[in-house]
């Protein structure tokens, strides 16, 4: 009997076998404790993970951006310039139908104007407020006493805002959909408790 060659074949098996076994065991183990490790994160967040949570705007408060309406208000003015473009071209500009497509450029031009959402960026850096909205920056230190900062209601409250005044100019308001209210007033009071 040749059992030579085939003991060697199951000599391998039995190896690879007993190397795939532990394999299992190894990812097996890897597998939960990414588990765990999911479960203790979706109890962090009050909820499962969401992978394209666009998160909520301050601005809306609902997830929707601001900004399409002024978007969709200007397209539709582009469209309806177009219109009266090709009524002019055809010599149909002094009609009803000219003069109301004119008027409705106009009309959304003037809304997507209007409905503009100019974005403003908040922070707090040792002592100094920072402002960014849209292309005009301000900074108020309100590590000095004579920096004018007034806040009106409290953290939370509806009418809620820190109003930091401009020598000659409309103070500045800082309101609710600009930053997190408890945060940015927790910063403040680092520099003024008083407020």
């Amino acid at each position: 009997m040749a059992t030579g060659p085939l003991e060697t074949d199951l000599a391998h098996l039995r190896a690879e076998r007993d190397a795939l076994a532990l394999r299992v065991e190894t990812l097996s183990e890897e597998l939960a404790r990414a588990q765990a490790r999911i479960t203790a994160l979706e109890a962090e967040e009050d909820g499962p993970l969401a992978l394209f949570d666009g998160g909520e705007d301050r601005l809306t408060g609902d997830g929707s951006d601001p900004r399409v309406l002024s978007m969709v208000l200007g397209a539709t003015a582009v469209v309806a310039g177009m219109v009266a473009l090709l009524a002019l071209l055809n010599g149909k500009l002094g009609t009803p139908f000219g003069v109301v497509m004119i008027a409705l450029t106009i009309l959304l031009a003037w809304g997507a104007v209007r409905t503009r959402v100019v974005p403003v960026e908040v922070s707090v850096v040792r002592g100094m407020v920072y402002v960014q909205q849209g292309e005009t920056s301000y900074r108020f230190e309100v590590r000095k006493p004579e920096t004018d900062v007034e806040m009106v209601g409290q953290p939370g409250d509806p009418g809620w805002q820190v109003r930091f005044g401009r020598r000659g100019l409309d103070p500045f308001v800082v309101d609710a959909s600009m930053v997190d209210a408890h945060d940015f007033v927790a910063r403040l009071r680092e520099f003024r408790p008083s407020l």
